[in-house]
């Protein structure tokens, strides 16, 4: 089973192909040009790097957010693209159970915390135990702090969007984890997807759905408030 995993959720771009429980290469880059504009030229590369071709592939894993909204479309019209074309499964991951899936932290309470903009962030609460991840609450986006009245100790902060509002999230018993789990590995969203996809739950293109978890900017506009906008599963 040969895996290409999408990452778009956040500014940078994730790229990364797995097969067998094993990464074979990952690209991730920061840049100001658009998702849209640096997708198809890093896969090319991430392709040749590893010797292998589009019909190599046999499912897919996409990051469905909560996240950036036009990264997400690019993301995921990408996926659904590749997947129609060559008729393969794909699987969706939140983007904050990746980011919670990312530091090993022991067992305990984790919280992923990413960059909503607009002054926001996305967080959603996981239990870690024995090497397995529960997820306790449905993605939400809200305020820092509104999430600083929800956070209760002893447990473990992990993204970008802790780290920006840390002044006001971290307190004694919250511990913020090491920069370099603030965006996810996309060779863990393509193990992830490796795994979900040998369970049988790839989707088919159509059917995988992004998770934007607030309001557009239209919709805000027309009155829907942003603080406390929670996903509905």
């Amino acid at each position: 089973m040969t895996i290409l995993a999408i990452d778009t959720a956040q500014a940078p771009l994730g790229l990364a192909l797995a097969r067998d429980g094993r990464v074979l290469g990952e690209v991730l880059t920061t840049s100001a040009l658009p998702h849209s504009r640096r997708l198809l030229p890093a896969l090319d590369f991430l392709l040749a790097q590893c010797d292998l071709a589009k019909s190599d592939l046999t499912g897919l894993a996409v990051s469905l957010g909560p996240g950036f909204f036009t990264g997400l479309r690019t993301g995921l019209a990408s996926a659904q693209g590749l997947a129609l074309g060559l008729e393969l499964p794909v699987v969706g991951v939140s983007a904050l159970h990746l980011l919670a899936a990312g530091p090993e932290t022991g067992d305990g309470l984790v919280w992923a915390v990413a960059d909503a903009r607009r002054g926001l962030v996305y967080a959603a609460p996981f239990r870690r135990q024995g090497g397995q991840l529960t997820r306790l609450e449905p993605d939400a986006a809200l305020s820092p702090p509104r999430l600083a009245e929800r956070l209760s100790a002893p447990a473990w902060l992990v993204g970008a969007g802790a780290r920006l509002h840390a002044d006001r999230l971290l307190a004694p018993g919250l511990s913020l984890a090491p920069a370099l789990h603030d965006q996810p590995r996309p060779g863990l969203l393509a193990l992830i997807g490796e795994e979900r996809l040998a369970q049988g739950q790839g989707l088919p293109p159509e059917a995988v759905r992004p998770r934007y978890c607030r309001p557009s900017d239209a919709e805000v506009r027309f009155g829907l408030p942003l603080d406390e906008y929670r996903l509905i599963e």
